[in-house]
């Protein structure tokens, strides 16, 4: 038998001590309300639609000034480039550069409504933040396909993926994927060294034909406007030579094992810079009037896109590419 329990000294003690604890938290919380603006901004969290989209590319913006539809414009170009949606065959996608998941679902999404054709999907990316954030997007997707993975790895070094990584992406060489293609949505001008470890291993090692959106340098641009274009690519986190003249990219595409006849390479800088740098200045002046800073990197990348719309040194492409006849069938 606990004694103390049975001493009123006790008990009252206890009650009392509770309920000082009780009236001091009440009290707490009136001052707080009472402390608090009622008609300040705080509900602008009850005002948030969520999920909300986590795109970023620099999207086309021929017809819309909305930054989401911009961005899934983009990524639907280089389809309709590539004709696959078009295409009635089964497809295996290897996509790199994922981001935090809208461009998969997209991709998913736009390849199921041909309502033909199975469709495999491996998404690669080098971000653990934006990887998890991906899987949780997506994690309804893993259920609608048989071959459905997202995996943290450096595209731009094949040869060191996990053999986790590996084995998953060499599956997608199933004879019964009559339509292989690597994707690359603006994030190659980042792969260090170059671009061509990873078309050789998709040409060569996996039948894949390629697609995306990617910068190239005008071959018309002085040296010094080329070496300033290439000093801020370096500040973005390029490496110097990311930004290839359309020749030199042709001429790479060819070297890992792509036909030259079947390369196109489409300039559309007149809907992609001009929008950008319009939507990042409405963005800034409409965050500012609410308090919030768009940041300083924003701010400069507007400045850059800017540079690159009057001086047309750099300019954004769509690309696709096919292996010869006979070497992307399964």
């Amino acid at each position: 038998m606990i004694s103390w329990l049975s001493d009123p000294t006790f008990v009252a003690g206890l009650f009392a001590g509770a309920a000082a604890t009780l009236i001091f938290l009440l009290g707490a919380a009136v001052c707080h309300l009472l402390s608090r603006d009622h008609y300040g901004l705080d509900h602008w969290k009850l005002n948030v639609q969520l999920p909300i989209s986590l795109w970023m590319n620099l999207g086309y913006w021929k017809h819309t000034s909305d930054f989401t539809e911009a961005c899934r414009n983009y990524l639907k170009l280089v389809f309709e480039t590539a004709n696959i949606l078009a295409d009635q065959r089964s497809i295996g996608i290897l996509d790199v550069g994922i981001g935090c998941g809208d461009q998969t679902v997209t991709v998913l999404n736009d390849i199921a409504s041909r309502g033909a054709g199975s469709l495999a999907y491996i998404g690669v990316t080098n971000s653990q933040a934006q990887l998890g954030v991906a899987s949780r997007r997506c994690h309804d997707q893993q259920t609608k396909l048989e071959t459905f993975h997202l995996f943290l790895a450096d595209a731009s070094k094949p040869n060191v993926w996990s053999e986790e990584t590996r084995s998953a992406v060499d599956k997608l060489k199933d004879p019964k994927l009559k339509e292989r293609w690597l994707l690359a949505s603006d994030c190659l001008y980042h792969f260090s060294p170059s671009r061509m470890p990873l078309w050789q291993y998709a040409a060569r090692n996996l039948g894949m034909n390629f697609m995306g959106s990617d910068l190239c340098m005008s071959k018309t641009g002085g040296w010094r406007q080329k070496t300033l274009a290439r000093t801020i690519g370096v500040l973005m986190g390029c490496p110097w030579k990311a930004f290839l003249t359309e020749e030199e990219y042709r001429e790479q595409l060819v070297a890992c094992g792509y036909d030259r006849e079947s390369i196109i390479i489409n300039d559309v800088s007149q809907n992609v810079f001009p929008g950008l740098v319009a939507f990042l200045e409405r963005q800034d002046k409409a965050l500012a009037e609410n308090g919030i800073s768009l940041g300083g990197g924003f701010r400069i990348a507007r400045k850059v896109f800017g540079w690159f719309a009057v001086s047309k040194v750099v300019r954004a492409v769509i690309v696709v590419a096919r292996l010869p006849k006979g070497k992307d069938a399964a």
